[in-house]
């Protein structure tokens, strides 16, 4: 990769995956159908939009180590790393967990669609059945164990947390391996701790069969190992043709022969997603990398919030859920709803943002 357009893609990821929670949320009510061709499509979109971030997290977390080893005399400050790594994700999820508070709040004093349940009469499918708290749930979010531990699970109104616990531990990994390789002469005790904490967590969650982790993680990888590589020059790009040709031959033979490959968050669909990201990075680092993107300016204004709105949106769409009254409308009505709605929810987010993502604003 190449961290001129990387901001790009932050903001467009985020993009997508606001988009596919809306149609999600707002629209699967009156039109849902289990074999939907373009509730499959919206699916893979979202899905890879989340696998783009973990990569682009990657990247940047490699990156970051680096130059904390540069900074530091060619030794990592562990304790700097932590810091700056807490100082970015904190304030965000803690507005995300204020946000849901609140809106839990609104849905249930003025008895809002949800405030007893979500299913109407019409419904076909709804994201979640009723609006509440999980006080239980919103103390184990911040411990960073659910979806890490078995039976724990995420905030109900804000789903999309599960990928941001993932990327904590990946952190700790990369930060760990990173300890280990290169501040090799440190003491025993704290080469020992780091070599204790990577096999704790990755053997756990080899016991506990956890594959969306395992494979994510991955993909996390791929990501630090792009920085690696773009940062030793060690490649050519012709080379990196003949691999994401070959690459692309084997996903159009899973497209015609096997496409239920290609179903995110299945046994198979993880292993085609980790070919898919290795073609993400190659074809970025080959083609897109120092190209002037379409919309660039508008989606690299969205990358400054593109956190907030990632962790934040998912409980402002359930606020919005109004398919009550939208049956009466027609598509025209339900489309200008649907874009208003998103529009208050970005320019929320960004505002946000001033807030909770400050250093994006220096």
């Amino acid at each position: 990769m190449y961290e001129e357009n990387l901001n790009y893609f932050r903001g467009f990821f985020a993009t997508l995956v606001v988009f596919a929670h809306t149609y999600q949320m707002l629209l699967l009510p009156l039109f849902y159908g289990e074999t939907s061709f373009v509730l499959s499509i919206i699916q893979f979109i979202a899905a890879y939009s989340v696998v783009g971030f973990i990569l682009i997290s990657g990247y940047s977390i490699a990156s970051s180590l680096h130059l904390n080893y540069l900074k530091n005399n060619k030794k990592i400050d562990i304790g700097e790393f932590a810091r700056k790594r807490i100082n970015r994700i904190m304030p965000p999820f803690l507005l995300s967990v204020l946000v849901v508070i609140l809106v839990v709040f609104c849905i249930q004093y003025f008895s809002l669609n949800g405030s007893e349940t979500y299913w109407l009469p019409e419904s076909k499918y709804v994201a979640r059945d009723q609006a509440r708290y999980d006080w239980e749930l919103i103390f184990y979010n911040f411990l960073f164990l659910n979806g890490f531990i078995p039976g724990i699970n995420n905030i109900t109104m804000n789903g999309p947390l599960w990928s941001l616990i993932f990327e904590v531990y990946f952190y700790v990994l990369l930060a760990t391996i990173s300890l280990f390789l290169i501040n090799y002469n440190i003491n025993s005790s704290k080469r020992n701790i780091s070599i204790v904490i990577f096999a704790v967590i990755v053997c756990f969650q080899l016991y506990v069969h956890n594959k969306q982790f395992l494979y994510l993680m991955i993909v996390f990888f791929i990501g630090a190992m792009s920085y690696c590589i773009r940062y030793s020059k060690k490649y050519n790009i012709y080379t990196l043709k003949k691999i994401l040709f070959i690459i692309l031959i084997f996903l159009f033979g899973l497209l015609v022969f096997k496409i239920h490959y290609f179903k995110p968050y299945t046994g198979s669909g993880y292993r085609t997603m980790i070919v898919i990201s290795l073609a993400m990075v190659l074809f970025y680092s080959i083609y897109l990398s120092k190209t002037n993107l379409f919309l660039k300016d508008f989606f690299y204004t969205i990358s400054k919030y593109s956190y907030t709105l990632y962790v934040i949106h998912f409980p402002l769409l359930l606020l919005s859920l109004f398919h009550e009254t939208i049956y009466e409308l027609n598509i025209l009505w339900i489309l200008f709803l649907l874009i208003s709605g998103n529009f208050l929810i970005f320019k929320f987010s960004k505002y946000c943002s001033f807030v909770v993502e400050r250093k994006n604003y220096r």
